[in-house]
């Protein structure tokens, strides 16, 4: 009834990368994955991503620019936010941006991570049902 997830990970740390790609692929999530904000722009203009876990502090290009960027191409896609460095200043403007969540670095543990997307999952099957509602 629903497809499987795409989950795209943006984060300049490899390390988070990986480790984020071994989870999710485990909670059966199809996962994808770059170092580079610049990249994972092209990749979205060539494949559709349903959620997408971004750092804030990349080299480049910020997390909020990409989220920004990320909205004005599909304002779908949920954009989970990640950073190490939370101010009050920085949640606000990702908030504003369109993020539709924010997690704190290091990850505590990630259940926490799984339950965020979990949440936006169910908001896409949501939309995805009360389309269909209005078409039938």
């Amino acid at each position: 009834m629903y497809p499987k997830f795409k989950v795209l990970i943006v984060d300049d740390e490899p390390d988070v990368v990986v480790a984020l790609e071994e989870f999710l692929q485990m909670e059966g999530y199809e996962v994808y994955s770059t170092t580079s904000p610049i990249e994972a722009l092209e990749m979205i203009k060539k494949q559709k991503y349903h959620i997408v876990l971004s750092d804030i502090m990349m080299p480049k290009m910020d997390g909020i620019e990409f989220l920004t960027q990320v909205k004005q191409y599909d304002a779908l896609t949920q954009v989970i936010m990640m950073t190490g460095y939370s101010t009050m200043d920085t949640t606000m403007r990702c908030l504003e941006a369109g993020a539709n969540d924010y997690v704190l670095k290091p990850f505590k543990n990630l259940s926490q991570l799984a339950e965020i997307i979990k949440l936006s999952e169910d908001k896409l099957k949501r939309w995805w049902d009360n389309m269909r509602g209005n078409f039938a």
